[in-house]
């Protein structure tokens, strides 16, 4: 069904105004990160700065030490992500192309433990962590972060779209299943990695809850703990705060625009097939 003028420009119309409305806090961010501390505070409100003032940049990588902050998020991330989608892929694969007893009891426990809240089994972690003399190193923060449930669900629903007939033509060629997974599925299946790849590196760059709990010393801090401390009791520098937001975002929007075209195949394409 074609659209007529009409419609089309009520439609461009809705979509700017939620774009603006989207970019607005993040024009917001940067506009503020510019600012002194004294114009953050000064009414009324301007939303531009009256001179770009870099000196909340210097400040955030010299007196703040961002630069220590970027180097040990980026080991979590990577601790992380890589063994997280290795394994999750494996695990879709298994529940996907591989009959075995159970499989769908194992399925569908995956999937309630799915709905339970991190909070309600943070304490059991927590001691795990101090069993294993984990507290206050990287290891207590990826290893409790490697298994994902959220990346093997949306695996195995891709993989479950895929053609068996690809399985029994290498099954014939005397393919195993790890030759099938690795040189068959995985190829295929590109873009969905790819797709649960930038979800994962988000959520731990991002990721405060865990960190905080685990994590003591300053020189093992993660970003969003650095940014967490510009928080003080009786005052907040805004300048400060949204600056080093800005500086933790830059990562993630460079990974994004060059994986943006696998990102949104991936999930155009994820099927829910049961």
């Amino acid at each position: 069904m074609s659209l007529n003028k009409r419609d089309t420009a009520l439609i461009l119309i809705i979509l700017v105004l939620v774009s603006a409305a989207i970019l607005m806090p993040f024009f917001w961010m940067l506009s503020t990160s510019f600012k002194t501390q004294i114009e953050t505070m000064t009414l009324p409100i301007r939303i531009l700065p009256q001179g770009f003032y870099l000196g909340n940049y210097i400040e955030v990588f010299t007196r703040h030490n961002f630069l220590r902050l970027y180097m040990n998020t980026i080991i979590v991330c990577i601790g992380i992500t890589v063994p997280q989608i290795f394994i999750s892929a494996m695990a879709a694969y298994a529940f996907a192309r591989i009959e075995f007893p159970l499989k769908n009891f194992f399925f569908v426990g995956m999937l309630i433990a799915l709905m339970v809240p991190i909070q309600m089994i943070v304490f059991s972690r927590f001691r795990f962590m101090m069993a294993f003399g984990w507290i206050d190193t990287f290891r207590g923060v990826i290893i409790p972060g490697i298994p994902s449930i959220f990346a093997t669900f949306f695996l195995r629903q891709h993989m479950m779209t895929l053609p068996r007939e690809l399985d029994e033509s290498a099954y014939m060629d005397g393919c195993s299943h790890f030759k099938i997974f690795w040189h068959i599925l995985m190829p295929l299946s590109k873009p969905m990695l790819i797709s649960m790849m930038l979800l994962t590196i988000t959520f731990a760059w991002n990721d405060l809850f865990w960190p905080l709990i685990v994590i003591n010393s300053p020189q093992n801090f993660l970003l969003s703990m650095g940014i967490a401390n510009f928080r003080g009791q009786h005052n907040t520098p805004l300048n400060l705060l949204l600056t080093g937001c800005v500086v933790s975002m830059v990562p993630l929007v460079i990974v994004y625009l060059f994986s943006q075209k696998y990102f949104v195949a991936g999930i155009a394409n994820t099927g829910l097939k049961d």
